[in-house]
């Protein structure tokens, strides 16, 4: 009985190679498809904008490879100003923003788990009874002080604090959530890049009012810069554009038609430096309320900006400059 099961096993064996049939081999994690749905869920909460606890931004792969940073981005008593740091702004990639005082949460250091694994194990190990009211201990509020420990830090933070590991102050990931992050951490957290691109009607669209808004002309100009400073801020969508697709308004040194080098100053009335064009520039990572300012500009907008900006009997004789005195008054600048 024994000889003929093996000799059936090893026939098996011999049928499956010969059909090309290899082995079931699980499905290798995507941060795109696998890990980002769970940070949105469970993390951009806390962790998204520009004001993100310690600086860590979890909407998209950008912001969870540049890791964190000690530095709050608001702080009432500073008295000089700190350079910004804006995700898709103000630095590109790892390297950049380590050099700006970031440090990684997906790398592990030496025999050490990455920080954020480490992070979410504190938190996975002492989890908090739901729709229940909160340990003392875990102080909440807007006069909280964010404790942003870097890799080296962790043990001391552990002890000090034994209930504030991730996610903070809620009933944390489910039993598969946490396995699916750890096992994608442990296999040295490999980051996809899912950048939104237009579609074929958005980029129609883009075309036409990149067009106007660079115009030559002193009058084209002015009029151009009212818009941008005034739209800077706004997630513009397109008629019949992709749902969740939405673009913003900035100032780049390449024309229409090539990838877009921002121009990335402070304010959106600072002087660029140098020769530029307005550009609409995809919203990439996950959206979130407190930025998503939306704004349409269909072909009834086009139309509408024309109207008002354009079909009128005047000319710009001149054009503001970008000192003091050209931000400071927007009704001397646009008189």
């Amino acid at each position: 009985m024994f000889f003929r099961l093996l000799a059936s096993a090893v026939t098996l064996v011999v049928c499956s190679t010969a059909l090309g049939q290899t082995p079931l081999v699980s499905p290798a994690i995507s941060y795109t498809r696998d890990i980002q749905p769970i940070l949105t869920e469970k993390c951009v909460a806390c962790h998204a904008c520009n004001d993100a606890a310690c600086q860590l931004n979890l909407g998209s792969a950008e912001g969870s490879t540049r890791g964190a940073s000690k530095v709050p981005v608001y702080q009432g008593d500073r008295t000089t100003a700190v350079a910004p740091t804006r995700i898709f702004y103000d630095a590109s990639g790892p390297i950049e923003w380590r050099n700006k005082g970031f440090y990684s949460v997906l790398d592990a250091q030496g025999a050490q788990a990455a920080l954020m694994a480490r992070m979410l194990e504190l938190g996975h190990s002492a989890p908090l009874t739901p729709n229940a009211k909160l340990p003392e201990e875990i102080v909440l509020g807007l006069n909280r002080q964010n404790a942003c420990p870097a890799p080296g830090e962790f043990n001391a933070y552990a002890q000090k604090h034994p209930k504030e590991g991730m996610p903070l102050a809620v009933t944390g990931l489910t039993d598969q959530q946490y396995q699916t992050v750890q096992t994608w951490l442990a296999q040295g957290a490999p980051v996809d890049q899912n950048a939104i691109r237009p579609s074929v009607e958005e980029a129609q669209q883009i075309a036409e009012w990149e067009e106007l808004l660079n115009r030559p002309g002193s009058t084209e100009a002015l009029v151009a810069r009212w818009l941008y400073e005034h739209l800077f801020l706004a997630h513009a969508y397109f008629d019949n554009g992709v749902p969740g697709h939405y673009f913003q308004w900035v100032r780049s040194r390449t024309p229409s038609g090539v990838p877009v080098d921002l121009i990335a100053t402070r304010r959106p009335n600072d002087d660029p430096g140098t020769e530029f064009f307005y550009r609409l520039m995809p919203v990439q990572g996950v959206i979130v309320h407190k930025t998503h300012i939306t704004y349409p500009m269909g072909a009834h907008k086009l139309a509408r900006v024309k109207q008002l900006f354009y079909s009128g009997d005047w000319h710009a004789t001149s054009l503001p400059g970008y000192g003091p005195r050209g931000r400071a008054n927007p009704f001397e600048t646009f008189e």
